[in-house]
């Protein structure tokens, strides 16, 4: 499974703007600029923020983008599923029936075979879970020679 690359513009994207004064919310065209990527781009991510309750738009002169929540409350999970969609990464094809003869348990074999990639999924799920936006920037504020794990920040 390949993470698409708008989940780690959404993770930065949001961090930019938890940074920003709350009185003030960000427009598309400065967070672009400060993360070097296209504005029409970039809007497509904040739609896909907003669609999912991350972040608000608002629109007015004064307006443009600011956080729904802490960034304690806004997991890794909450932006991979606003970005990559909450569906299973992988769903049955029953294309084992096509490998195996009829005459072997084909349907057990399938179940097995998804149990494991099921068990991975939520694993996978549960890490994100644990790391919060606010974990993240309290890491990224640590003095800069000290190396950081990834278990320490999971902590």
């Amino acid at each position: 499974m390949k993470v698409k690359n708008s989940v780690e513009q959404a993770i930065c994207l949001l961090i930019i703007i938890a940074h920003s004064n709350d009185e003030k919310p960000l427009k598309s065209y400065n967070i672009s600029d400060s993360l070097g990527v296209s504005d029409s781009y970039l809007k497509k991510i904040t739609r896909q923020l907003v669609v999912s309750g991350l972040i608000t738009s608002k629109a007015s002169k004064r307006g443009g983008f600011v956080l729904n929540r802490e960034t304690k409350d806004i997991s890794f999970l909450d932006i991979f599923d606003a970005i990559e969609g909450k569906e299973n990464f992988i769903e049955t094809t029953h294309l084992m029936d096509k490998v195996f003869d009829s005459s072997i348990k084909v349907a057990e074999t399938e179940n097995v075979f998804m149990e494991y990639l099921n068990n991975a999924e939520e694993q996978y799920r549960s890490k994100l879970k644990e790391i919060t936006l606010e974990r993240i920037i309290k890491v990224a504020h640590k003095v800069e020679k000290e190396t950081v794990h990834v278990d320490s920040v999971l902590k």
